[in-house]
C-alpha cells in the first residue's frame, strides 16, 4: 500500500514539474453571433489567454476545410479592440483562424470553427423536396387505387 502511495506522488509530482516548464496559451477567437449568415456582417474578436484583446492579429477564414474545394480569404487585422467585421461570403462549415506575435516573438494561433448559415433557404433545395414529395404522394395515389380496383379484394 505504501509503494502505491509513493508511485502515484512521484507521477503528481512529474506531471506537475512538466507542467511548470511548459507554456499554453488559451487564445479565443469569439464571434458575435453563434451562427453567422450568409452575406450579413458580423463581428470577429480575438482575445489572448489572459482574456485581453489582441491588436493586430492576421485573421483568415477558410470555407469549407479539409475539403477538396476549400477556399481561404483574408478577412483583416484586429482593430485596437481587438475586433474586426467579417461578411461571410459563402454557407456551410467555415474556420476562422487568428495568428499574431507575442512580446517574445512566439507566433499564437488560435481558431474557431462554425456553421455559417444560408440567407434565406435555397431555391433548388425547396424545388427538389417539392417534387419528391409530389412524386412520393402521385405513387401512393396510385398504389391505392390499384389496390382497390383488383379483382382479389372482392
Amino acid at each position: 500500500m505504501l509503494r502505491k502511495a509513493k508511485w502515484k506522488s512521484l507521477f503528481v509530482l512529474t506531471g506537475t514539474v512538466a507542467c511548470s516548464f511548459c507554456h499554453v496559451a488559451m487564445a479565443d477567437v469569439i464571434l458575435d453571433k453563434r451562427y453567422p449568415v450568409q452575406d450579413e456582417q458580423t463581428r470577429i474578436h480575438v482575445t489572448d489567454s489572459s482574456g485581453a484583446p489582441v491588436t493586430g492579429a492576421d485573421v483568415m477564414v477558410t470555407y469549407r476545410p479539409g475539403s477538396s474545394v476549400s477556399r481561404e480569404d483574408s478577412v483583416g487585422q484586429s482593430g485596437m479592440d481587438g475586433a474586426l467585421a467579417w461578411t461571410p461570403q459563402q454557407a456551410g462549415i467555415a474556420t476562422i483562424t487568428a495568428t499574431w506575435q507575442e512580446e517574445n516573438e512566439t507566433d499564437i494561433t488560435s481558431s474557431a470553427t462554425v456553421s455559417v448559415k444560408f440567407a434565406s433557404p435555397p431555391f433548388g433545395g425547396i424545388l427538389i423536396m417539392t417534387v419528391a414529395g409530389l412524386l412520393l404522394i402521385v405513387g401512393s395515389v396510385v398504389r391505392i387505387t390499384k389496390l382497390i380496383r383488383s379483382p382479389e379484394v372482392h
